[in-house]
């Protein structure tokens, strides 16, 4: 394939991921109807905290969802594809795996399940934290905000698996013979709290360097002229 025509196909390649995050949010609100059997016989019960949690879950981890897509818009128009498939495939695999999030993100109220939401994250972000640390290691360059965002997804990573750890071995595990429902509920609103908190910390941040980008560009239009 010569450049040229290489070059054409990878502008081309952002819509393909466009239409994985689309499948993602068409197939969660599916999930989420037929959990509530919304558009037949409704069972959500906002005096339920079980189904108000799930409710919550979905919600929070769309926002998440949302996030994760608006990070990757803002990349592909800062820097496009180039030269070769590898950052499509990236980024193919980051995105459709946010479809297994949004689908565990309905056993929040399931006191055996919730452990497999958290360790999603934590694997969704170890793979992120890995694609920053890609060309650290092998000298391949290096990417805008490079080591604010691995450390940022490092951190939130292990977080995630110290959450789901805490929820099999002290919920989990022995919810057959020691239930206890109070502090299932404190660790699934906690794990949301972060998960909400860290979405919008992200959005904040991404907005920040638009700006910061808008406010230069003038600038920089500037001196060149001269």
């Amino acid at each position: 394939m010569d450049t040229p025509t290489l070059q054409k196909v990878l502008t081309r390649l952002p819509n393909l991921i466009t239409l994985f995050f689309s499948l993602t949010l068409v197939t969660g609100f599916r999930l989420l109807n037929d959990h509530f059997h919304w558009n037949t016989d409704p069972t959500f019960d906002t005096s339920n905290w079980h189904d108000a949690v799930v409710l919550a879950s979905f919600l929070v981890t769309l926002t998440f969802i949302i996030t994760a897509w608006l990070g990757f818009s803002v990349l592909i128009e800062r820097v496009p594809y180039e030269h070769t498939f590898n950052r499509f495939l990236f980024d193919t695999a980051r995105i459709a795996a946010l479809f297994p999030i949004l689908m565990w993100s309905l056993v929040a109220s399931n006191p055996t399940k919730f452990q497999v939401y958290a360790f999603g994250l934590s694997g969704w972000h170890l793979l992120m934290a890995s694609w920053y640390i890609w060309p650290m290691l092998f000298g391949n360059g290096s990417r805008t905000g490079q080591r604010s965002d691995l450390s940022s997804h490092a951190i939130i990573s292990a977080i995630y698996l110290a959450l789901g750890l805490a929820f099999y071995f002290m919920v989990a595990k022995n919810w057959a013979t020691n239930p206890q429902p109070g502090l299932q509920f404190g660790l699934v609103l906690l794990t949301l709290a972060v998960v909400a908190t860290w979405s919008i910390t992200r959005l904040l941040n991404l907005q920040r360097r638009l700006q910061s980008d808008f406010a230069s560009a003038p600038v920089a239009a500037a001196a060149a002229a001269r």
